[in-house]
């Protein structure tokens, strides 16, 4: 009877945690989510630069190819989902840094860590208008480049895409935490944010195969895991072969995803922990 009564306790408490938690991720994604809405400048923002970094970017990549590939169906898809992986790339550097920087800002981030939420969840809400934008951005840069380059995009496997997409996000998401742990500590990081996004998306193979990269890049791109992320997608998207075999991409990818986000849950832990002791947690 006592087993028995302790294995219930347990199911209970263990229920109990689990509805907190998803209560928890309930109210982030609200607040994320109508925020994102109630500044209706952040959404047009959004469709009207996008154009502007398709421009920016495509130009220069176009103009150090030989022309033959400027309407290469091929050279075009790799371009399109590698705008679509900058997002997913970006959004962990953005969401997280950039939350903990605002909570900073508006002088309420010491008040939040007075509160027993769990600190992940806490700077995710940014997370999930970063899911909206993604989605308004696939069917954008899609239109993109219907219009534009007149290119059909492939997209072999729906569901495996969905599920490398999903993968990323998580992987960009332990990144981010880290990042914010760095936010955390060191306050004014800003800059960085745009330095570590370009040198990310120039190492990972994110518009093209690592294969096509010279050595040591090529070993560099190997050792990040955004290169998986990019490698499988491609896989599913265009057929195209990966680097490793997918079975063993996708061990690797949820092996350095898995240690991101236990890496930055414990980033913020520890930092947290120092600024409470030295009277810097809510210094601006």
């Amino acid at each position: 009877m006592r087993r028995g009564g302790g294995g219930s306790s347990r199911s209970t408490k263990f229920a109990r945690g689990a509805r907190a938690l998803l209560l928890e991720v309930e109210a982030a994604a609200e607040v994320g989510v109508r925020t994102y809405f109630r500044y209706v400048a952040w959404l047009v923002t959004d469709i009207v630069t996008t154009p502007a970094w398709l421009v920016l970017f495509i130009t220069p990549i176009l103009l150090f190819l030989p022309r033959d590939q400027w309407g290469d169906p091929r050279t075009l898809n790799f371009l399109f989902w590698g705008f679509i992986l900058w997002d997913v790339v970006s959004a962990g550097l953005w969401s997280f840094g950039m939350a903990v920087r605002r909570e900073q800002q508006m002088g309420t981030l010491e008040f939040l860590m007075l509160t027993n939420a769990s600190r992940a969840l806490l700077f995710s809400r940014s997370v999930y208008p970063r899911l909206i934008s993604l989605a308004l951005g696939l069917a954008y840069v899609y239109a993109f480049f219907r219009a534009i380059f007149g290119v059909e995009v492939l997209l072999l496997n729906p569901l495996g895409a969905a599920a490398v997409l999903l993968a990323g996000m998580a992987t960009s998401l332990g990144f981010g935490l880290v990042y914010g742990a760095l936010v955390f500590n060191f306050k004014n990081v800003g800059p960085l944010n745009n330095i570590l996004q370009f040198v990310l998306l120039g190492v990972s193979g994110v518009f093209f195969p690592p294969a096509l990269y010279p050595e040591p890049l090529r070993t560099v791109a190997l050792a990040t895991p955004f290169t998986y992320v990019a490698d499988l997608l491609r896989f599913y998207a265009m057929g195209t072969q990966t680097v490793l075999d997918p079975a063993t991409e996708w061990l690797v990818l949820t092996l350095y995803t898995a240690a991101l986000l236990l890496a930055g849950v414990a980033s913020l832990t520890l930092v947290e922990r120092r600024l409470k002791k030295t009277g810097g947690l809510g210094a601006y």
